[in-house]
């Protein structure tokens, strides 16, 4: 069956559809319009900034035009330069200053790096060069920071004026890298010790320190003797050698000692290359 809609109904839903209140309509008016004026005022204010951003981009007032370096004692400036990979005359709005540090970092003298733009037309590059402490002979000579990191291979003409570590092969260097220099760190911690305390051996009179993956720290001295000081317990075991030179010294046998071995915890092992003198 079909149901037939009264005509008074009908009437009555067509008046309530058609009534709407003019307060809530002008209210809803004036928050879209203020919606819409906001947005507007954002684009153009996006819009002004753009602009005033490519104006100064392309301003030779902002070009760069001088590189400040600092920190460098070792590299010169002009190299300091070449390595940050610069372009004179580039904005400096476009520089990446992260980028720029990164390049420097990977240079082996350059242990890091910061840079800074310096308005209207400068770049201030700020270094910290590696120190070498020593060398370490590897097949080649590598100089090793006070980090005990071996960072760059020695040229032609590089002071050698250094403490020397032996005993490593290349494919040590290139396997149990962590590993050697742990031992060299162990190596300069002994020279430290050496520098504050000197009264048995000073760093000077070491001509070679021989690193052994098992048995640790064997010094040669500049008068060809062999001190054997191990892994550990560098103060006490120098303090140790200091009392034999001593003793050994007083009795007339200083000349004959020629290995030393410390690397035990209240007594050390002589070895002579003559008979001992009597007496």
């Amino acid at each position: 069956m079909t149901s037939v809609t009264s005509p008074l109904l009908a009437d009555k839903r067509l008046a309530q559809t058609n009534t709407a209140d003019p307060v809530e309509t002008a209210k809803r008016n004036r928050v879209v319009l203020r919606r819409l004026l906001i947005t507007c005022g954002v684009i153009d204010a996006i819009l002004v900034l753009l602009m005033v951003y490519l104006f100064f981009l392309h301003m030779p007032y902002f070009n760069l035009q001088q590189v400040e370096v600092t920190g460098n004692r070792r590299l010169s400036r002009a190299e300091v330069v070449e390595a940050s990979e610069t372009v004179a005359g580039i904005n400096l709005l476009t520089v990446d200053l992260a980028a720029i540090a990164a390049r420097l970092q990977r240079h082996p003298w350059i242990h890091s790096a910061a840079v800074y733009r310096k308005f209207p037309g400068s770049l201030i590059i700020e270094i910290e060069e590696r120190t070498p402490r020593a060398i370490l002979s590897a097949e080649k000579l590598y100089y090793v920071d006070d980090r005990a990191q071996f960072f760059t291979r020695l040229l032609p003409g590089d002071s050698v004026d250094y403490p020397l570590f032996t005993g490593i092969s290349p494919e040590d260097l290139k396997s149990r890298g962590p590993e050697i220099q742990e031992l060299i760190r162990r190596g300069l911690g002994m020279l430290d010790v050496m520098e504050r305390d000197g009264r048995g051996m000073e760093p000077s009179a070491v001509a070679e320190i021989r690193l052994s993956l098992d048995e640790g720290l064997t010094l040669r001295t500049r008068d060809d003797r062999r001190v054997v000081l191990g892994n550990d317990n560098f103060e006490s075991k120098l303090q140790r050698y200091a009392r034999l030179k001593g003793f050994l010294i007083r009795r007339g046998e200083w000349q004959n000692a020629r290995i030393i071995n410390l690397d035990f915890k209240d007594r050390a092992v002589v070895r002579w290359d003559k008979p001992r003198v009597q007496g």
